[in-house]
């Protein structure tokens, strides 16, 4: 069902949480690191919940007293954002001011702790583009909302009274595509975040779905049926001549572009059930990739290239899993539930996914995870800016 929700062969006819609210997500891990975190100011209660939430939800961090705490990290909002210091009990490891509104200035003061200390990009300001049904069949109504990683704020990209699918952001955050059937078919379209404004990229006759910019967002991977079957192809992101990648029998869906822009990962099932496969970007001969199970959808490449991410069925569910591509040495992630839509942070090592019209941050080393609490029912589709 997966695979054919996604191309969006689908019958036509399928709250906002408070501002500034801080949204629970608990995440039960081994902490590693003990912080004691604290925010000052007209909104420093607020700043300073948020501020603890965001090492709760990353991991590798305890909320401690000062008496045990490693680290100690204090910030003093100011009217055009936040002065961080974070220290140790050997000295101040630094003192940086981070521009902003208060919540997101106290974000970027998380992730510039997280990246000090374990060397890897924080995920605390990274955004969330999902998908939220309205009504279900047979006048199916799905649109796109925005929200920060921890379900914070959130806010409407969509409001057509139609089907919106399959969320991506380009690399530098600016831009989402997708699939809509605001024009009544299924068509390609971007959006461009900051002038709010709505292109329509591709829009021939049949199935234009599964959009996926690439590493340099200069052109998008997606599905064509214009030549009568379903098939791979790329095209600029700002529309034009699409560029043909696979002529099969079967069904291709939801491409996923290498982080060099070599090649694109999808899903075919034109050896039977859907499967991945691996393409170069420009085209050439696709090599099925092995994930040890008769059924995969949604492949996800990991920001730094080591790993792929992937919804595979087993036992009858659909779970979470990871594939090392060095190493072929695949970690199934969850264990209960249908688990959809794997979509990396920025740091790869956390991973976004739905279940259950739920949406779940996970950790990919520790396999704990915990929902993240936006104020939203019917989630889908989540995909993470980097």
């Amino acid at each position: 069902m997966n695979l054919f929700r996604q191309l969006g062969l689908l019958t036509v006819g399928a709250l906002l949480l408070a501002r500034f609210a801080v949204a629970q997500i608990v995440v039960e891990t081994t902490a590693q690191y003990n912080i004691n975190a604290s925010v000052s100011g007209a909104e420093g209660a607020r700043a300073t919940a948020v501020l603890q939430n965001d090492f709760k939800m990353h991991g590798a961090f305890n909320v401690s007293g000062a008496d045990v705490a490693q680290f100690i990290a204090k910030g003093t909002l100011t009217g055009g954002g936040l002065t961080g210091t974070l220290s140790t009990a050997s000295g101040q490891v630094f003192t940086k001011t981070f521009a902003g509104d208060w919540r997101d200035a106290t974000h970027q003061f998380a992730d510039a702790i997280v990246e000090a200390v374990t060397g890897l990009p924080g995920i605390a300001t990274s955004k969330v583009v999902l998908v939220v049904q309205k009504t279900a069949r047979p006048r199916e109504i799905k649109d796109l909302y925005l929200m920060d990683i921890d379900g914070g704020v959130t806010r409407s990209l969509t409001n057509d009274h139609s089907l919106n699918l399959g969320p991506k952001f380009d690399r530098a955050g600016n831009r989402i595509v997708f699939t809509s059937w605001k024009s009544g078919y299924p068509d390609t379209w971007v959006i461009d975040l900051a002038a709010r404004n709505r292109t329509r990229v591709a829009f021939y006759p049949g199935l234009n779905s599964g959009g996926a910019f690439s590493p340099d967002g200069a052109r998008i991977a997606l599905t064509l049926s214009k030549d009568g079957n379903t098939e791979l192809y790329t095209i600029a992101s700002t529309g034009g001549s699409p560029l043909r990648l696979t002529r099969t029998i079967g069904t291709e869906a939801t491409p996923a572009w290498s982080p060099d822009g070599a090649r694109i990962a999808y899903i075919s099932d034109d050896r039977g059930s859907p499967q991945i496969y691996l393409i170069p970007a420009n085209g050439g001969a696709a090599q099925r990739f092995n994930t040890f199970s008769s059924y995969t959808t949604e492949p996800a490449w990991s920001p730094d290239g080591k790993f792929l991410a992937y919804s595979v069925r087993t036992a009858g569910s659909n779970q979470i899993a990871v594939s090392d591509l060095a190493t072929g040495q695949q970690s199934i992630l969850t264990t209960s539930g249908v688990n959809e839509t794997p979509a990396w942070c920025r740091d790869s090592r956390h991973l976004v996914f739905a279940r259950g019209g739920k949406l779940y941050l996970i950790d990919r080393q520790t396999k704990k995870s915990g929902q993240i609490e936006n104020g939203l029912a019917n989630c889908s589709e989540p995909n993470v800016s980097r």
